[in-house]
């Protein structure tokens, strides 16, 4: 690739970032806005919001592989591989990883124990587990790291499985020297049958990582699929249309990750549109550096707004799609306006909670 190419590719990515981001927000939105609050009986007519909600969720999974594919086409993008590389790249993550990894996940920490200590505020912080000052070290550990479960923080799963690539990187790069046609094969036969002996990392993670991995140590483009039809939005809308007509058959279902696969192709086509819009690009960009902070921040809010929501509004099936809509909106312009005052007011804090970005 020539130096104006890959910097187009790098454009093509940042204008991608914010709207990923907003994906995810409403990929944790869903869930169990069809229940009450305290989950205890089941929303009337339940069917239009469990379809939406499915089709809706379906394309936000597709940011999850998307933001690996980058992570692992990134971090081998324009570089020899060697000891002195790679020391080098984990002195960095350590700095954009590890240090927020554990300062959101310390912060949340701390603002759940004492919630759970103050009456008006403990049944907005109940998860249905076990106070957190009844737990052990070995359980706080736990909690914060996520070595058996999710991190008390539970979206930086995604930070987590990502170091452990990081770490792993020797042997993504080897892979994809001298095994990179049945590395592939095997890690996507593992993920579209649901089939992958360890929890950490997910699959999902590990295929994509390698995958954008592969692509930058080979030098392939990543967007080698400009080539593809726009004709791949008809299976991807058909395979959302299935999906929601079988009411959401969860993660087991052998559907979504074929039609997650095919949106994410549909994704990476699109970034070339957005990238030349002039009317767009650079607001994305800007968005984009944003990003990171409202991936940070929207949990526990979105849970706690429908916690909320549902407590003091009538529960019908209009409520719950209306608070669908408008809640990741509320917390993501929240977030935003955090971000943007601590930028004036505190961009050395700002730049440690996000690790530099």
């Amino acid at each position: 690739m020539g130096e104006q190419t890959t910097a187009q590719h790098l454009i093509r990515l940042d204008v991608l970032r914010f709207p990923l981001i907003v994906l995810i927000v409403y990929l944790h939105a869903c869930g169990f806005t069809i229940n009450l609050a305290d989950g205890s009986h089941a929303l009337a007519n339940a069917d239009t919001v469990t379809a939406v909600q499915t089709v809706t969720g379906t394309i936000g999974r597709v940011a999850v592989p998307l933001f690996f594919l980058m992570s692992g086409f990134l971090f081998f993008r324009g570089i020899v591989f060697s000891v002195d590389s790679y020391r080098a790249k984990l002195i960095s993550r350590a700095r954009s990883l590890l240090v927020p990894f554990l300062f959101w996940n310390l912060a949340l920490f701390g603002l759940i124990l004492v919630a759970q200590s103050v009456p008006l505020l403990a049944s907005f912080f109940n998860g249905g587990t076990a106070p957190l000052r009844t737990l052990s070290l070995l359980q706080v550990a736990d909690s914060i790291m996520g070595i058996t479960h999710y991190p008390i923080a539970y979206q930086f799963w995604f930070i987590r499985d990502l170091m452990v690539l990081v770490i792993c990187a020797p042997l993504v790069w080897l892979a994809a020297r001298y095994a990179a046609w049945p590395v592939l094969a095997v890690l996507s036969l593992a993920w579209l049958t649901v089939l992958w002996p360890v929890s950490v990392p997910e699959c999902e993670p590990v295929l994509f990582f390698y995958l954008g991995s592969l692509v930058a140590i080979r030098g392939w483009s990543l967007f080698a699929v400009d080539r593809l039809s726009w004709w791949l939005a008809v299976p991807f809308a058909m395979g959302l249309a299935a999906l929601a007509a079988l009411g959401g058959l969860g993660d087991a279902s052998y559907l979504i990750r074929p039609t997650v696969a095919i949106g994410l192709v549909l994704a990476l086509k699109a970034s070339r549109w957005l990238a030349e819009s002039d009317r767009l690009r650079e607001p994305l960009v800007l968005l984009g550096s944003t990003s990171f902070f409202v991936f940070a921040t929207h949990e526990p809010m979105v849970t706690i707004g429908k916690k909320v929501a549902f407590r003091f509004l009538p529960m019908t099936a209009g409520t719950v799609l209306t608070v669908y809509a408008l809640l990741p909106i509320l917390v993501i312009c929240v977030s935003l306006s955090a971000y943007w005052l601590l930028r004036t007011a505190a961009p050395g804090f700002l730049r440690l909670m996000t690790g530099g970005r």
